[in-house]
């Protein structure tokens, strides 16, 4: 009985942190989920059926055909190579090999070109995944910072209600006119309709992380909270995260392995301007029935045959159709040169804007930490003086409103910094582990 009481009380438990996701469980179910990033893994899959296509071209080619017929009329008897007029019954069996020998190198550099783009697709499908993951801890971070600042509503409105009920046992023991007691009450209505403003934002904020991991939302589900580290300044450039980050980041790998390929190609379409050497062999045989000496089998023993042949082929004007496919592959070639440019001009411009950011983040936030405590502590003041009936209620609404406006900022800075924070250390190590 003791032992039921107990699974019964730690059950709850259970159940509440299996409702709480981590930002790390986001993510695993992103990768899970998520179409954008389920779309480049199909692109690595088709690249890697692409390469084994390309492969299998250069393997010997087996062939096996039976054919059965009937012929009407007048026709060729195939043992005399006269000509007849029967119906009469025909049978044929026969056999294939066909293998490339030499063309060029064209299979080899082709099968090269799509090792590449194959490689390509696979760093890829990781960028996909780390691009949605940055929009994925946007939107985690997003849910965080609309629920404090719904919690800081809350609180104003608590307050309020807490300066109502004062007031309105002031009114009626007839201390204070009532005239207060409607301003408090407005007061009271512009934190409330504060409030609802909060809340909408932190109900879209829930629905936009859920459809990122593709789930149904669900009202059950609390998010964990980010710890913040010191606000200590990076002394980094933004230069040497980018030089460190050039080495590691797949979007640049990606493009660059892209950028090669098509030398191969390059290669493998000039080929075409080489002669080409091939391989076959065969082997046959009939039946027919106008001969009547020679049973079916009999038939086919003995009018088996087979050959061997190599086969050259050597292109006389192939230049004039192999040219403009070279030039326009050494144009697709110069546009993945200039998307890798574009790749690398993207990323450092992004990391200057982190570190950019990061430092001042950091300055912002322990400002306005300072400055939600220094108001925090005005408002308590005005508050006091409020209830002992030496200011006014303009000057507690002014105290009031620009408290609320320091929480807030106070909260969003705090979860500006706690996303700059995490992003720049994915630049500086070029992965999400220990991000989260």
């Amino acid at each position: 009985m003791k032992q039921l009481i107990l699974l019964l009380l730690l059950f709850p438990a259970v159940t509440r942190a299996q409702d709480v996701l981590t930002l790390a469980e986001c993510v695993d179910l992103l990768t899970k989920n998520n179409l954008t990033y389920q779309q480049g893994n199909l692109q690595a899959e088709a690249a890697q059926a692409n390469l084994r296509q390309v492969r299998s071209q250069i393997l010997p080619q087996i062939n096996i055909s039976v054919d059965q017929s009937v012929n009407i009329g007048r026709s060729i008897d195939q043992y005399t190579n006269a000509y007849i007029d029967q119906v009469y019954n025909n049978s044929s069996l026969g056999s294939r090999f066909q293998v490339p020998v030499f063309q060029g190198f064209k299979l080899q550099n082709q099968i090269r070109q799509n090792v590449l783009l194959k490689e390509s697709a696979i760093e890829n499908r990781t960028a996909v995944l780390n691009a949605q993951t940055v929009l994925l801890m946007q939107g985690y971070v997003n849910v965080l910072a609309t629920k404090a600042l719904l919690e800081a509503a809350i609180q104003q409105v608590q307050s309020s209600e807490q300066q109502v009920d004062r007031v309105s046992k002031q009114v009626n023991a007839g201390i204070i006119g009532s005239n207060l007691l409607y301003e408090i009450k407005a007061q009271l209505a512009n934190d409330k309709f504060d409030q609802v403003t909060a809340l909408n934002n932190y109900r879209t904020a829930r629905l936009a992380l859920f459809q990122r991991i593709n789930i149904a939302p669900d009202d059950k589900v609390e998010f964990e909270a980010l710890t913040a580290g010191d606000t200590t300044k990076y002394r980094d450039d933004a230069m040497t995260i980018f030089k460190e980050a050039q080495l590691t980041f797949p979007e640049l790998k990606s493009a660059e392995l892209y950028r090669q390929s098509f030398s191969y190609q390059v290669k493998s379409i000039k080929a075409s301007n080489f002669p080409s050497l091939s391989l076959g062999a065969g082997f046959g045989a009939f039946y027919a029935s106008t001969n009547n000496e020679l049973a079916y089998f009999k038939q086919l023993n003995a009018t088996r045959n087979g050959y061997v042949s190599l086969g050259l082929n050597i292109p006389i004007m192939g230049r004039w159709v192999t040219r403009p496919r070279v030039a326009s592959a050494k144009v697709q070639e110069r546009l993945a040169q200039n998307t890798l440019d574009v790749t690398n001009q993207q990323l450092r411009q992004a990391i200057e804007l982190a570190v950019l950011n990061m430092n001042a983040m950091a300055d912002k936030y322990s400002a306005a930490e300072e400055q939600s405590e220094s108001l925090k502590a005005n408002f308590a003041l005005v508050e006091s003086k409020l209830n002992a009936g030496i200011a006014n209620i303009f000057e507690y609404s002014l105290a009031k409103a620009n408290l609320a406006k320091a929480q807030a900022n106070a909260i969003q800075a705090k979860y500006d910094f706690l996303m700059q924070q995490r992003l720049l250390q994915y630049y500086r190590q070029g992965n999400w582990s220990g991000v989260f």
